[in-house]
């Protein structure tokens, strides 16, 4: 899923957003139990995070200097996706499967750790650039 519109972005928060507000007002009112509206929303939100992962690799980024620093970015980019992917739909099972006092904090751990590995790709791609700038010219 890629977002190119501006428009589609947020015709996809609106959803969400009224989603949420529905799943509140049926678990205040007795619809549905009193935190399965919850638990669906944050499963929702996991799932929402993996498109969005999923789609981190396939945006177009402006072109680089060289061949070896659309390498480094394409697998920094690569390495991203996978993790949010990842991070998304181990959250979304945690929500639907783990009981509440679990899932709470073992989402935020696995989102922590794909905040580190987002933050490792970012640093090593931008490490490895200044590296490559640094090498002497000739060979």
């Amino acid at each position: 899923m890629t977002l190119h519109k501006p428009s589609t972005a947020v015709g996809v928060a609106l959803a969400i957003l009224a989603a949420a507000a529905f799943l509140k007002f049926a678990g205040q009112s007795g619809l549905i139990d009193g935190d399965a509206g919850s638990r669906a929303v944050m499963a929702a939100t996991g799932l929402v995070l993996a498109a969005i992962g999923n789609s981190v690799p396939k945006q177009l980024k402006r072109a680089r200097s060289s061949l070896a620093a659309e390498r480094r970015v394409q697998a920094a980019l690569r390495r991203v996706g996978w993790a949010v992917t990842l991070a998304g739909v181990a959250v979304g099972a945690l929500w639907v499967l783990a009981p509440e006092a679990w899932a709470q904090p073992l989402s935020l751990m696995i989102l922590g750790a794909a905040f580190l590995v987002v933050v490792q790709a970012i640093l090593a791609c931008r490490i490895r650039s200044l590296d490559a700038s640094d090498a002497p010219a000739g060979g």
